[in-house]
Protein backbone atom coordinates (compact mmCIF):
# COMPACT_ATOMS: atom_id res chain seq x y z
CA UNK A 1 0.00 0.00 0.00
CA UNK A 2 2.78 2.09 0.91
CA UNK A 3 4.90 1.79 -2.23
CA UNK A 4 1.68 1.94 -4.41
CA UNK A 5 1.32 5.54 -2.88
CA UNK A 6 5.13 6.75 -2.93
CA UNK A 7 4.72 5.47 -6.55
CA UNK A 8 1.74 7.64 -7.71
CA UNK A 9 3.58 10.80 -5.53
CA UNK A 10 6.38 10.36 -8.05
CA UNK A 11 4.26 10.23 -10.93
CA UNK A 12 2.57 13.53 -10.43
CA UNK A 13 5.66 15.73 -9.94
CA UNK A 14 7.92 14.31 -12.37
CA UNK A 15 6.41 16.47 -14.74
CA UNK A 16 6.72 19.66 -12.79
CA UNK A 17 10.37 18.67 -12.03
CA UNK A 18 10.76 18.74 -15.73
CA UNK A 19 8.91 21.61 -17.18
CA UNK A 20 10.89 23.37 -14.53
CA UNK A 21 13.83 22.29 -15.42
CA UNK A 22 13.13 23.70 -19.02
CA UNK A 23 11.99 27.34 -18.49
CA UNK A 24 14.67 29.85 -18.61
CA UNK A 25 15.24 32.36 -15.69
CA UNK A 26 15.11 35.86 -16.91
CA UNK A 27 18.84 37.69 -16.53
CA UNK A 28 18.91 39.92 -13.17
CA UNK A 29 19.27 43.70 -14.55
CA UNK A 30 20.94 45.71 -11.81
CA UNK A 31 19.90 49.98 -12.46
CA UNK A 32 23.27 51.65 -11.84
CA UNK A 33 21.90 55.37 -12.58
CA UNK A 34 22.86 57.70 -10.02
CA UNK A 35 20.15 58.77 -7.62
CA UNK A 36 20.07 62.81 -7.08
CA UNK A 37 18.58 64.17 -4.02
CA UNK A 38 16.27 66.76 -3.89
CA UNK A 39 15.49 69.32 -1.34
CA UNK A 40 11.66 70.94 -1.45
CA UNK A 41 11.04 73.95 0.10
CA UNK A 42 10.06 74.54 2.91
CA UNK A 43 6.92 76.90 2.37
CA UNK A 44 5.67 74.66 -0.28
CA UNK A 45 2.31 74.63 1.76
CA UNK A 46 1.77 78.61 1.33
CA UNK A 47 2.92 78.18 -2.75
CA UNK A 48 -0.43 76.37 -3.75
CA UNK A 49 -3.15 78.03 -1.77
CA UNK A 50 -5.43 78.46 -4.76
CA UNK A 51 -8.47 77.02 -4.60
CA UNK A 52 -7.42 74.32 -7.32
CA UNK A 53 -5.61 72.91 -5.05
CA UNK A 54 -8.18 72.75 -2.40
CA UNK A 55 -8.87 69.13 -2.68
CA UNK A 56 -11.42 69.67 0.25
CA UNK A 57 -13.86 70.42 -2.27
CA UNK A 58 -16.15 67.95 -3.76
CA UNK A 59 -17.12 68.40 -7.23
CA UNK A 60 -18.87 66.73 -9.76
CA UNK A 61 -22.51 64.47 -9.26
CA UNK A 62 -21.99 65.21 -5.70
CA UNK A 63 -22.85 68.99 -6.38
CA UNK A 64 -26.41 70.55 -6.34
CA UNK A 65 -27.03 72.62 -9.51
CA UNK A 66 -27.38 75.69 -7.32
CA UNK A 67 -23.59 74.99 -6.31
CA UNK A 68 -22.60 73.94 -9.28
CA UNK A 69 -24.18 77.38 -10.42
CA UNK A 70 -22.43 78.90 -7.72
CA UNK A 71 -18.74 77.66 -8.68
CA UNK A 72 -19.79 78.84 -12.93
CA UNK A 73 -20.62 82.26 -11.25
CA UNK A 74 -17.83 82.97 -9.50
CA UNK A 75 -15.43 81.11 -12.50
CA UNK A 76 -16.61 83.53 -14.70
CA UNK A 77 -16.15 86.47 -12.84
CA UNK A 78 -12.32 85.42 -12.43
CA UNK A 79 -11.82 84.65 -15.84
CA UNK A 80 -13.58 87.88 -16.95
CA UNK A 81 -11.95 90.46 -13.97
CA UNK A 82 -8.81 88.25 -13.45
CA UNK A 83 -9.34 88.44 -9.93
CA UNK A 84 -9.39 84.98 -7.42
CA UNK A 85 -12.30 84.80 -5.40
CA UNK A 86 -12.06 83.23 -1.74
CA UNK A 87 -13.83 79.48 -0.90
CA UNK A 88 -15.18 80.72 1.69
CA UNK A 89 -17.41 83.52 -0.16
CA UNK A 90 -18.89 80.63 -2.50
CA UNK A 91 -20.65 78.55 0.83
CA UNK A 92 -21.63 82.41 1.57
CA UNK A 93 -23.22 83.11 -1.35
CA UNK A 94 -24.77 79.48 -1.32
CA UNK A 95 -26.88 79.77 2.04
CA UNK A 96 -28.04 83.17 0.60
CA UNK A 97 -29.70 81.63 -2.13
CA UNK A 98 -31.05 78.74 -0.27
CA UNK A 99 -32.46 81.39 2.15
CA UNK A 100 -33.97 83.56 -0.48
CA UNK A 101 -35.41 80.21 -2.12
CA UNK A 102 -36.89 79.23 1.13
CA UNK A 103 -38.01 82.88 1.41
CA UNK A 104 -39.67 82.83 -1.96
CA UNK A 105 -41.29 79.34 -1.63
CA UNK A 106 -43.19 80.18 1.77
CA UNK A 107 -44.50 83.67 0.33
CA UNK A 108 -45.78 81.73 -2.61
CA UNK A 109 -47.24 79.11 -0.43
CA UNK A 110 -49.19 81.50 1.84
CA UNK A 111 -49.96 83.61 -1.46
CA UNK A 112 -51.53 80.86 -3.13
CA UNK A 113 -53.45 79.63 0.29
CA UNK A 114 -54.63 83.28 1.23
CA UNK A 115 -54.86 85.23 -1.82
CA UNK A 116 -54.39 88.66 -1.79
CA UNK A 117 -53.94 88.61 1.87
CA UNK A 118 -50.33 86.77 1.66
CA UNK A 119 -48.87 90.46 1.36
CA UNK A 120 -50.83 91.62 5.04
CA UNK A 121 -49.45 87.87 6.38
CA UNK A 122 -46.09 88.47 5.83
CA UNK A 123 -46.46 92.07 7.35
CA UNK A 124 -47.60 90.70 10.87
CA UNK A 125 -51.05 92.21 10.21
CA UNK A 126 -54.02 89.95 11.99
CA UNK A 127 -57.89 90.69 11.13
CA UNK A 128 -58.22 93.41 13.56
CA UNK A 129 -56.51 95.74 10.92
CA UNK A 130 -59.85 95.83 9.33
CA UNK A 131 -62.59 97.31 11.07
CA UNK A 132 -65.11 96.41 9.73
CA UNK A 133 -66.11 92.05 9.19
CA UNK A 134 -69.49 92.35 6.53
CA UNK A 135 -71.21 88.77 6.29
CA UNK A 136 -73.74 88.21 3.34
CA UNK A 137 -76.70 89.50 5.49
CA UNK A 138 -75.22 92.67 5.97
CA UNK A 139 -73.74 94.01 2.76
CA UNK A 140 -77.36 95.72 1.59
CA UNK A 141 -77.91 96.81 4.44
CA UNK A 142 -74.72 98.70 5.00
CA UNK A 143 -74.59 102.24 4.29
CA UNK A 144 -71.19 102.85 2.34
CA UNK A 145 -71.44 106.24 2.04
CA UNK A 146 -71.43 106.87 5.63
CA UNK A 147 -69.03 104.97 6.43
CA UNK A 148 -66.69 106.94 3.64
CA UNK A 149 -68.00 110.33 4.44
CA UNK A 150 -66.82 109.27 8.41
CA UNK A 151 -63.27 107.84 7.27
CA UNK A 152 -62.62 110.97 5.15
CA UNK A 153 -63.51 113.07 7.65
CA UNK A 154 -60.59 111.34 9.86
CA UNK A 155 -57.96 111.52 7.13
CA UNK A 156 -58.29 107.94 6.87
CA UNK A 157 -57.85 107.22 3.05
CA UNK A 158 -56.73 103.86 3.30
CA UNK A 159 -59.87 102.76 5.11
CA UNK A 160 -62.23 105.20 2.65
CA UNK A 161 -60.88 102.91 -0.06
CA UNK A 162 -61.93 100.25 1.98
CA UNK A 163 -65.35 100.90 2.11
CA UNK A 164 -65.27 101.87 -1.75
CA UNK A 165 -64.42 98.62 -2.70
CA UNK A 166 -66.91 96.79 -0.38
CA UNK A 167 -69.49 99.24 -2.40
CA UNK A 168 -68.39 97.84 -5.29
CA UNK A 169 -68.99 93.90 -4.70
CA UNK A 170 -72.30 95.01 -3.21
CA UNK A 171 -73.25 96.58 -6.49
CA UNK A 172 -72.00 93.56 -8.74
CA UNK A 173 -73.77 91.82 -6.33
CA UNK A 174 -76.95 93.11 -6.89
CA UNK A 175 -76.98 93.26 -10.75
CA UNK A 176 -76.44 89.45 -9.99
CA UNK A 177 -72.79 89.70 -11.90
CA UNK A 178 -71.15 88.34 -8.88
CA UNK A 179 -71.99 86.02 -5.72
CA UNK A 180 -70.45 87.58 -2.95
CA UNK A 181 -69.31 85.39 -0.41
CA UNK A 182 -66.88 86.98 2.40
CA UNK A 183 -64.40 83.72 1.82
CA UNK A 184 -63.84 84.50 -1.59
CA UNK A 185 -61.27 86.32 -3.23
CA UNK A 186 -60.99 89.19 -6.13
CA UNK A 187 -59.61 85.80 -8.50
CA UNK A 188 -62.85 84.16 -7.83
CA UNK A 189 -65.06 86.99 -8.69
CA UNK A 190 -62.67 87.85 -12.06
CA UNK A 191 -63.85 84.21 -13.12
CA UNK A 192 -67.26 85.50 -12.66
CA UNK A 193 -67.71 88.19 -14.52
CA UNK A 194 -68.84 87.27 -18.05
CA UNK A 195 -68.29 90.71 -19.13
CA UNK A 196 -64.84 92.26 -20.58
CA UNK A 197 -65.60 95.34 -19.76
CA UNK A 198 -66.98 94.75 -16.26
CA UNK A 199 -63.87 92.14 -15.48
CA UNK A 200 -61.12 95.07 -17.01
CA UNK A 201 -62.71 97.50 -14.78
CA UNK A 202 -63.17 95.10 -11.63
CA UNK A 203 -59.45 94.05 -12.34
CA UNK A 204 -58.40 97.90 -12.35
CA UNK A 205 -60.08 98.72 -8.93
CA UNK A 206 -59.09 95.40 -7.16
CA UNK A 207 -55.37 96.77 -8.11
CA UNK A 208 -55.84 100.05 -6.69
CA UNK A 209 -57.64 98.02 -2.95
CA UNK A 210 -54.78 95.66 -2.95
CA UNK A 211 -52.19 98.28 -3.28
CA UNK A 212 -53.78 100.28 -1.32
CA UNK A 213 -55.23 98.74 1.93
CA UNK A 214 -52.94 95.07 2.08
CA UNK A 215 -49.82 96.54 0.36
CA UNK A 216 -50.20 99.59 3.22
CA UNK A 217 -49.56 102.24 0.53
CA UNK A 218 -49.05 105.66 1.52
CA UNK A 219 -51.84 108.11 0.18
CA UNK A 220 -52.63 111.47 0.57
CA UNK A 221 -56.10 113.72 -0.41
CA UNK A 222 -54.65 114.44 -4.14
CA UNK A 223 -53.84 110.67 -4.23
CA UNK A 224 -57.27 109.14 -2.96
CA UNK A 225 -59.25 111.60 -5.20
CA UNK A 226 -57.64 109.62 -8.17
CA UNK A 227 -58.39 106.46 -6.97
CA UNK A 228 -62.38 107.53 -5.68
CA UNK A 229 -62.73 108.64 -9.55
CA UNK A 230 -61.57 105.41 -10.53
CA UNK A 231 -64.20 103.51 -8.44
CA UNK A 232 -66.84 105.77 -8.96
CA UNK A 233 -66.29 105.46 -12.95
CA UNK A 234 -66.78 101.72 -12.22
CA UNK A 235 -70.02 101.95 -10.15
CA UNK A 236 -71.35 103.86 -13.22
CA UNK A 237 -70.51 100.77 -15.64
CA UNK A 238 -71.68 98.66 -13.71
CA UNK A 239 -75.25 100.60 -13.60
CA UNK A 240 -75.37 100.59 -17.13
CA UNK A 241 -74.18 97.78 -18.31
CA UNK A 242 -75.48 95.70 -15.39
Amino acid sequence: MNKAFLLLILFLITPLAMSSQGEILPELVIDSTQVVKKDFNKDLSQEYTEKDFDYDQIRGESENFLKRFVNWFFKKLEDIFGIEVNPNLYSIVETLLYIILIAVGLFLMVRLLMGQQATSFFRGKSKALAPLSIHEEQLTQTDFDALIGQALSQNDYRLAIRYQYLKILRQLSLENIIEWHFEKTNSDYVSEINSDQIKQGFSKVSYLYEHIWYGEFAIDAQGYQKADSSFNSFLNTIKRNG
